[in-house]
């Protein structure tokens, strides 16, 4: 197996481990597909059973601050990666999407929550940066759908739902929130507090991927929690767990942009006989250990 990272948002350490464990089995290149995908090209010479693409910008804050660089990387990435796929005579091929995809439509009430892989997909406004994000996934996903016509490769879409878990960095809402309680920030500020989210444990969220890339047929699944969290209801979870308890919590507006709820209706992924083994509440205990040493 070879696994290809930057290593920008850490995870060298875990994959040295697994490297370790694994000597004669896993193989770790560091190279940015962006712009060094020869160095792919170099070291992946074998027939591939399955490609796993998993590589992007990721992150409401990354993404809004650099939307172009998003874009960029994430689209170049992916047809990298697909014309190796391709060349090297794949048989099955993961691309991690997101449910930015349809936020836009649900947000428009043009779907329904909980919210199936058949909804139309698209952005609202392509003139905010946050959107670019979205933009990339969508064109991969397609991507992803075009090149296995030509490869014969069968075509596995994830769109995953605020997947979490220890040593994160604070980028998502779970680590920023847990990363805040071991500050003790108060007064604690709360952005769209009313909103709700679907959260799905990264090692359940990786249970998933296996399951899809050993028995998925060709298509889109989601891949995220039935369960409906409001952010509220979050952080106060977030302040049992820490025992952080501020005074004041100051409820913000959301970000513009963001959707109001996001539920995934997961009956094709459960078809499968995938079920979430974490809840949230052991999830984020977890979690506060790692931000907590």
């Amino acid at each position: 197996m070879l696994a290809v990272d930057r290593f920008d948002k850490g995870g060298r350490a875990d994959l040295e481990a697994l490297r370790a464990r694994y000597p004669e089995q896993l193989e770790v290149l560091e190279a940015d597909l962006g712009r060094e995908a020869h160095k792919l090209a170099l070291a992946w010479q074998a027939q591939a059973r399955t490609v796993y693409h998993l590589a992007a910008i990721v992150g409401v804050r990354a993404v809004e601050d650099a939307p172009y660089r998003t874009l960029q990387v994430n689209l170049r990435s992916t047809l990298d990666v697909l014309d190796l796929a391709r060349s090297r005579g794949a048989a099955r091929c993961f691309f991690a999407s997101s449910s930015e995809n349809y936020a836009a439509v649900v947000s428009r009430g043009l779907a329904p929550v909980p919210t199936a892989e058949e909804v139309l997909i698209g952005i609202d406004d392509p003139s905010l940066p946050r959107w670019s994000y979205a933009a990339s996934k969508i064109a991969g996903e397609s991507a992803l759908f075009a090149a296995a016509r030509g490869a014969g490769f069968v075509p596995l879409v994830g769109r995953f739902h605020n997947v979490y878990g220890p040593r994160m960095g604070p980028t998502h809402v779970v680590p920023e929130l847990l990363e805040r309680c071991a500050r003790r920030v108060d007064p604690f500020p709360l952005w769209g507090a009313e909103q709700t989210r679907s959260f799905l444990h990264v090692h359940d969220a990786a249970r998933a991927v296996v399951l899809l890339s050993e028995r998925g047929e060709a298509g889109v699944y989601n891949v995220g929690s039935a369960v409906e969290t409001p952010i509220e209801e979050l952080a106060q979870r977030c302040f049992d767990i820490s025992g952080h308890r501020p005074k004041t919590l100051e409820r913000r507006p959301a970000p513009r942009g963001s959707v109001a709820r996001r539920v995934p209706d997961v009956s094709k992924l459960a078809l499968l006989g995938f079920t979430p083994g974490i809840d949230l509440d052991s999830g984020l205990r977890e979690c506060w250990r790692s931000v907590a040493r």
